[in-house]
C-alpha cells in the first residue's frame, strides 16, 4: 500500500490455543514489543488507532499513548473484562476484578473517541460520557466474492467456519449434528477450522472436519454451503455479540442458523436471513432444520434477502466510513462537542 509503513512484531498474536496465564504471557510480551515501537516514533505520531482485544496489550500501548500526549481511538470488539468475569476466570467484586475495571474505564476516559462493532456494546458506552460510535463488522468483498464460485453438489451442508472460543457452544453443535443424522442423514455438517481434540474424538454426526485452512481457502469451502450456523452460549457477553464468521457467511450468500437470544438473533429476525432461536432448544433447531433442508422455496428467500443487504457489510465500503470518521474527529478542534451516537 503506497504511503504507508508496516512494523511486524516478531511475536504472535495471543493464541486461545493456551490456557489463561499463557496467554496473558504472550499478549504482554506482544504488548511490550509494539510499545516500544510506539514510543521510538511517537514524535512522528498524529493519532493512534487501537484495537481491543487483546484488552491487557491494548489498554497498555493507551497508557503510552497518554504518557506521550498522542490522541487516540480506541476499538472495542468484546467488552473485557467483562467477557473474563462471564467465564468465571475473575471475579468481578474480587480485587483484581475492580482493579482491571478501573483499567478499563481510565482507558476509555483519555481515548478521544470510542468505536464498537455492535450496538450493544455502543449502548454500554454511554455510560463512560465519552464520544462513542457503532461501525459493524463486515466481510473482505474482494475475497468473499460469491460470483468466484459456485456450489458443485446437491448436498445440503451445514456450515462452520472459525475458531470455537469459549464464548461458542460446541456441544450444542455436536448434539444438532447427532440428531440431524438420526433423521436425515444426508444432510452434512461442514466444520471448517481447529477444535478441540477432546471435542473432535467424541461421538459427532455426519461431519467433516476440514481443519484449520488459509484464508484465501475458506471462500470456496463457505460456497459449497448451503447455510452458515454460528451456536453460542447463554452469557452476558454473547447478548451484544456479532461473530466475525457471520458477516463471512452473508459475503458468501448463506442463510444463517443462529442461538441464543441476542443481537445476533434479532439481527437475523428483523432481516429475515435464517432461523433464529431464541433457547438453545436441540429438538427444536433440529426439526426446523429438516423442515429447511425440504423448503428450497424458504432457502431461496432467505437468501435473496441476504443478497438485499451484502453490500453494507463489505469492509471495502465501512472503510471509507472509518477513514471519513477519523479525519472529521480528529481534525476538528471541538471534538468532545461532535455527536456520534
Amino acid at each position: 500500500m503506497k504511503g504507508t509503513e508496516h512494523y511486524a512484531s516478531p511475536f504472535s498474536v495471543p493464541s486461545n490455543k493456551v490456557g489463561i496465564f499463557r496467554r496473558f504471557f504472550q499478549e504482554m510480551r506482544l504488548a511490550r514489543d509494539l510499545g516500544s515501537m510506539v514510543r521510538s516514533i511517537a514524535d512522528k505520531l498524529d493519532s493512534l488507532i487501537i484495537t481491543s482485544p487483546p484488552f491487557f496489550m491494548a489498554t497498555y500501548i493507551a497508557k503510552i499513548a497518554k504518557d506521550k500526549n498522542i490522541p487516540y481511538l480506541f476499538d472495542i470488539r468484546d467488552r473485557y473484562p467483562n467477557v473474563l468475569f462471564d467465564l468465571g476466570v475473575i471475579p468481578e467484586r474480587g480485587l483484581l476484578g475492580r482493579k482491571l475495571l478501573e483499567r478499563e474505564d481510565s482507558c476509555y476516559q483519555k481515548s478521544h473517541l470510542l468505536t464498537t462493532v455492535t450496538e450493544g456494546i455502543n449502548q454500554q458506552l454511554s455510560t463512560f460520557n465519552k464520544p462513542h460510535a457503532h461501525l459493524p463488522n463486515g466481510f473482505d468483498g474482494g475475497l468473499f466474492d460469491l460470483s468466484s464460485y459456485t456450489k458443485k453438489d446437491d448436498v445440503f451442508r451445514i456450515v462452520y467456519h472459525g475458531r470455537f472460543s469459549r464464548l461458542h457452544d460446541v456441544e450444542a453443535l455436536r448434539k444438532i449434528s447427532i440428531r440431524v443424522l438420526e433423521l436425515n442423514p444426508e444432510i452434512e455438517f461442514l466444520i471448517i477450522g481447529p477444535i478441540p481434540e477432546t471435542y473432535k474424538r467424541q461421538k459427532w454426526g455426519n461431519v467433516r472436519f476440514a481443519g484449520e485452512k488459509k484464508r484465501d481457502e475458506i471462500p470456496a469451502l463457505l460456497a459449497s454451503g448451503s447455510v452458515g450456523i454460528s451456536l453460542m452460549k447463554d452469557m452476558t457477553s454473547t447478548k451484544v455479540a456479532m461473530p466475525a464468521k457471520v458477516y463471512e457467511y452473508i459475503g458468501m450468500g448463506l442463510p444463517l442458523v443462529v442461538a441464543p437470544s441476542g443481537e445476533l438473533h434479532d439481527f437475523v429476525k428483523v432481516n429475515k436471513i435464517g432461523l433464529a432461536f431464541k433457547e438453545m432448544n436441540i429438538l427444536q433447531i433440529t426439526e426446523e432444520i429438516i423442515a429447511l433442508e425440504k423448503s428450497s422455496e424458504s432457502v431461496s428467500r432467505f437468501q435473496r434477502n441476504v443478497f438485499s443487504i451484502q453490500s453494507t457489510f463489505d469492509r471495502r465500503k465501512q472503510a471509507v466510513y472509518f477513514a471519513d470518521l477519523i479525519e472529521k474527529y480528529f481534525k476538528t478542534e471541538n471534538a468532545e462537542k461532535i455527536s456520534l451516537n
